[in-house]
């Protein structure tokens, strides 16, 4: 019987499927993010446990490594996680910055990851067979938001104003070459650090240059502070503000800012009024939890994908190639919606939806689905 099964190929995933898969993770749980990478990990943790915690016969052991939202301690954690914890694939990431300084990492270690982190030229230049991306780019954001801003905002006088690190610059540089690409006119573009304390300066600027519309990055702790001080300066309802989804998410933004973002709109892959979400945030409500945002419905779909990978691949990672092509065959459904990956560089294909800050049945405010921009494709490496 044993060497019958050996001979019909069925003795290696059933030895596959005896060993436990042992998920790592790499994510902020101190720093800017902090707030961030514990919503990350917390989606993770509920696919895992409505899961059985096993993933196609396999029981995992879920492993997690706090970045600091520094690419030097990200590039020490993920070596600890690959050569002294032996992972069998890593996925997280929330900065662009770590996610960039990964690449080569787990390129070199042929490590399977899914990386959350949204730098764009890792569906470019930097794109890895070994990577794949459950998540936007930074243009799919950028982009869609100079289409909105200038069909239904403004055709001039727009402002920006962004975190000066990787991510900032991306966002607001696409925006800015989408809007101009359109017709707009683009004035100022203001920069701050990231982990910045005080925006008054940055905001008695923007009171005087009077802009038709603020277009705006930040994210985490940075976006709290500048919405509350935006309140503080009278600009609240007075200048539109549109931004990245980040800016005002819905879990770890909105809840501490109130009114402050009320009115702003944002374009994001993640919303709690889209009908895709629906399942995911009733669970993610049910374990005491608030109205999901980006990381935590991020873990979530990252945990997804890893089970759609790993279940056509009959729990066996062995044949890297194999589990690609068995993602690309079919769109994963996530929380997210349908997810087809671009078989050129592994990156998601997602809908984007424009959402308006709105006050909820509750008074609480919540993104509220305008407009869907379906099946929005990264372009990729440039021909």
């Amino acid at each position: 019987m044993l060497a019958g099964a050996a001979a019909l190929g069925l003795a290696r995933p059933a030895i596959a499927q005896a060993q436990p898969l042992r998920i790592g993770m790499v994510t902020s749980l101190s720093g800017p993010f902090t707030a961030l990478g514990e919503s990350m990990r917390a989606g993770m943790q509920l696919l895992l446990a409505q899961s059985g915690q096993a993933i196609a016969g396999r029981r995992v052991e879920f492993l997690v490594e706090d970045d600091q939202a520094r690419p030097e301690e990200g590039v020490r954690k993920a070596r600890k996680l690959i050569g002294q914890d032996r992972v069998d694939l890593l996925c997280g990431v929330i900065s662009s910055g770590v996610a960039l300084a990964l690449r080569d990492v787990v390129t070199e270690a042929r490590m399977p990851t899914f990386l959350l982190g949204s730098a764009n030229d890792l569906a470019r230049k930097a794109a890895s067979p070994f990577i794949l991306r459950p998540t936007k780019t930074n243009w799919m954001l950028g982009d869609t938001a100079a289409r909105w801003t200038y069909e239904k905002v403004s055709k001039s006088k727009v402002l920006t104003v962004g975190s000066d690190y990787a991510a900032g610059r991306e966002y607001i540089g696409d925006f800015a070459e989408g809007y101009r690409r359109l017709g707009g006119g683009i004035g100022r573009q203001l920069w701050t650090p990231l982990g910045s304390a005080d925006f008054g300066p940055l905001l008695t600027t923007i009171a005087s240059e009077r802009p038709e519309v603020v277009y705006g990055f930040f994210a985490g702790s940075d976006a709290v502070r500048f919405l509350r001080q935006w309140k503080e300066y009278r600009l609240a309802g007075r200048v539109p503000l549109v931004g990245t989804g980040a800016f005002f998410d819905q879990e770890d933004v909105l809840p501490a800012v109130g009114d402050a973002a009320l009115g702003a709109v944002n374009t994001f892959h993640q919303s709690p009024t889209a009908p895709a979400s629906a399942a995911f945030i009733e669970a993610y409500r049910a374990t005491g939890k608030p109205l999901p945002g980006e990381f935590s419905t991020t873990g979530y779909v990252c945990g997804q994908v890893i089970k759609a990978a790993l279940e056509r691949s009959n729990g066996d990672l062995a044949d890297w190639e194999k589990t690609r092509a068995g993602l690309f065959a079919a769109p994963v459904e996530t929380a997210f919606g349908p997810m087809p990956f671009d078989p050129r560089n592994g990156q998601a294909i997602l809908d984007i939806h424009v959402n308006e800050v709105k006050r909820g049945e509750d008074g609480r405010m919540v993104n509220t689905v305008l407009h869907t921009y379906r099946q929005v494709r990264d372009p990729g490496i440039p021909a």
